[in-house]
């Protein structure tokens, strides 16, 4: 588990969730707007992110470095924890050496968190950080809506509330729309298969 103790620190338990690998539950009750923590990372340019996840493009001498790193690490190369942030830039968490906690917050049709992002925060790096959307209650997994954009065609949308369309449903896209949008979390091409699960 990563960051197990700054979970623990802002009252998270960081444990199973049924079909989807790891979740992030709160240990005690939340009021609406707390902030509960930024989305860790390192920084990606959109053409650091095609070179290295999906192969486009020309890899120069630092991302030949970067891979070798992450392979001999044992680091996987999944893609499923980037986060596009707006203006061509992303939140790489994959790496369990940069990532904490907030990692583990999976996708809800309905969510209790709201992801907040800024290109350039006030330290001038790319931001991405979670807030409580209402009241929680101890026990409740924490999830956001990772967006329309991250669903692919042929994805199981088990955690959709409704696969009739209802309210809060959420279905698969059929492919990014627009990868670059802010605020979501970026599904790469290589990714086929995958059910919007945080594993460790």
């Amino acid at each position: 588990i990563v960051d197990a103790a700054g979970a623990a620190k802002m009252g998270v338990e960081i444990r199973p969730a049924p079909g989807k690998g790891f979740g992030a539950f709160t240990t005690r009750p939340r009021p609406a707007g707390e902030l509960l923590g930024d989305y860790a990372g390192e920084t990606l340019t959109e053409r650091e992110k095609d070179a290295r996840y999906l192969g486009v493009g020309e890899r120069t001498a630092e991302d030949e470095a970067w891979l070798r790193s992450r392979r001999e690490r044992g680091v996987s190369l999944s893609g499923d924890y980037i986060l596009g942030v707006g203006q061509g830039l992303y939140i790489d968490a994959e790496d369990p050496a940069v990532s904490n906690w907030c990692r583990y917050l999976n996708h809800a049709a309905e969510p209790n968190v709201a992801l907040k992002t800024l290109p350039k925060g006030m330290d001038g790096r790319p931001r991405g950080w979670f807030v409580t959307a209402r009241e929680i209650e101890p026990g409740e997994e924490l999830c956001y809506d990772y967006g329309d954009d991250y669903w692919m065609e042929g994805d199981n949308a088990v955690l959709a509330r409704s696969t009739e369309g209802g309210a809060g449903a959420r279905r698969p896209a059929g492919g990014r729309l627009d990868p670059a949008r802010a605020g979501m979390i970026v599904r790469l091409a290589s990714d086929r298969g995958h059910t919007g699960a945080h594993m460790m």
